[in-house]
């Protein structure tokens, strides 16, 4: 794993933590209760490493600080995952890594610190022996100090043998040891792909993108962009469950017991080893373990990115992602890694930015006469929506039409409002709803209006007068019409709504 880039100056003061529970640890303090060295094993399953912690530059062995500050400069000098330009010198590097804490993983089974010293004063190789080294320190000064920041190291000798990810495991156990309660790594290139895939798989979110802020070596006619990650610290994490599978990996292939088995995970190995099989890799990969038919996938890394390859065929939701996935793995918290894929997802943030810009639009959309929203309107002063916004609006603007053309078509009479329920006739609800406008002119079109244009309107100076003493009704418009006689209503208001539910039913027909 690459380093994650920093932002605090490498000369500046060293803070320390001032924040957060009790006891605030001193300078050079003691390590407390729980912080001591970690035995792990490699990704081979064999190779034992010991995390050691060191709570101040002075414990640790100048031999073994020259070879990290060399290492860390080698780094700096590639360009390509820490912002600082010019090497860091001896004298400044020790209180800059190890000023609060630091941690060193040296190849074996060490003890303490006092046999790292041993080490060094026999002469032993660092760049054999030395595989990484993190640091734990406050990302902020004072009243925000117990949120912390870490700083990492892998070796050129230890490349691809799962180093960083066991010390980012040990950074999550460390660190709320030493009173921190969230963890922030400020400045991640996204071009770091082996770190931000390490972080991601650790269960760290996303929280900002810093746009074009990495001028690095690698990509000289480019800005590259720096993902800001965070996550709450202290939560159970059950590393030990996906280390399970890689023993089972070692039992079936080798017929022995790991190293550091003990009598209960022996019996654990014999009683997997009926239900799990092992098939030939490709080539230049390991054998597959497999259950039930289903690929076991232990490494975190390539969780991750399954899960990203099978969400980005269809970029459906975490049900329907984890659901094809394990048709064809199986490992632990498959969900979890779904989710922290689509939260990672571009086209999805992008999709959902779009969704919401939709809806914010049709809430703020201001409406015609009838009450409708207006499509065409769109406001001063504010920016043009991105291609992904039109598309969600306009999808949410034509399945709005479609849901309020299936209502219109299930509903064949109109529902009148109560305050309108004493007119003993059929009403457009538009015509009363609209009864507050100036005019007709600001009404919406009505087919009672429509089937009335051009045609004289008699005047009717008593509706409760003899249905003989009405005017000629008017002539029918339509050829078919001609030749039928109709008999007038007994009274003026049923003449009149025979009227108007027959020009209705005409402007329905031409309409």
């Amino acid at each position: 794993m690459s380093p994650n880039a920093m932002l605090d100056d490498p000369t500046g003061p060293v803070y320390i933590r001032t924040s957060g529970g009790m006891p605030y640890p001193p300078a050079s303090a003691p390590l407390p209760l729980g912080i001591a060295p970690r035995q792990v094993i490699l990704r081979d399953r064999v190779t034992i490493a010991t995390i050691v912690p060191f709570s101040s530059p002075a414990q640790v062995p100048l031999t073994l600080l020259a070879y990290l500050s060399d290492q860390l400069n080698r780094e700096i000098e590639k360009g390509d995952t820490y912002p600082m330009i010019d090497a860091l010198p001896l004298e400044d590097f020790g209180p800059y890594w190890f000023g609060v804490f630091g941690a060193v993983m040296i190849l074996g089974d060490v003890r303490d610190v006092g046999q790292v010293h041993h080490m060094s004063s026999t002469g032993h190789d660092w760049e054999k022996e030395c595989l990484g080294s993190f640091y734990i320190k406050p990302n902020y000064p004072g009243r925000s100090s117990h949120v912390c920041n870490g700083g990492f190291l892998v070796t050129d000798g230890a490349r691809n043998r799962g180093v960083g990810r066991l010390m980012g495991e040990t950074y999550l156990d460390y660190a709320p040891r030493l009173g921190y309660t969230y963890s922030v790594f400020n400045l991640v290139y996204e071009t770091n792909v082996v770190s931000c895939r390490i972080w991601d798989a650790l269960g760290f979110k996303r929280i900002g993108r810093v746009k074009g802020c990495g001028n690095l070596k690698s990509y000289p006619n480019e800005l590259v962009d720096a993902i800001i990650y965070g996550r709450e610290l202290g939560q159970d994490e059950d590393f030990v469950s996906e280390e399970r599978f890689d023993k089972i990996r070692f039992y079936l292939k080798n017929g022995k017991y790991p190293n550091g088995a003990d009598r209960a995970e022996k019996s654990r190995l014999r009683s997997a080893a009926t239900h799990y099989k092992l098939l030939p890799g490709d080539p230049g990969k390991q054998d597959r373990l497999m259950l039930k038919g289903k690929e076991v996938i232990s490494d975190a890394q390539q969780q991750y990115e399954i899960a990203r390859e099978i969400h980005h065929k269809s970029h459906g939701g975490i049900n329907k992602t984890t659901a094809a996935i394990a048709e064809l793995y199986h490992w632990v918290r498959i969900k979890e890694t779904v989710s922290q894929v689509i939260r990672n997802c571009p086209e999805c943030s992008e999709m959902n930015k779009g969704q919401a810009a939709a809806r914010a639009l049709r809430n703020h959309l201001p409406t015609t006469p009838g009450g409708s929203t207006n499509p065409h309107f769109q406001p001063e002063n504010e920016r043009s929506l991105s291609p992904s916004d039109q598309i969600q609006m306009e999808a949410a603007q034509q399945q709005q039409q479609s849901a309020e053309q299936v209502e219109n078509s299930n509903h064949q009479s109109y529902s009148i409002p109560h305050q309108y329920n004493h007119f003993d006739m059929p009403l457009d609800p538009a015509l009363m709803d609209g009864s507050n406008h100036a005019s007709l002119a600001d009404l919406p079109p009505s087919p009672f209006l429509a089937a009335g244009q051009g045609l004289p309107m008699p005047q009717l100076p008593n509706l409760d007068m003899s249905g003989q003493n009405l005017p000629a009704p008017v002539a029918m418009m339509t050829s078919e019409m001609e030749g039928v006689e109709h008999e007038r209503a007994p009274t003026a208001r049923e003449e009149l709504r025979r009227r108007l539910t027959r020009a209705a039913g005409y402007a329905k027909r031409m309409g």
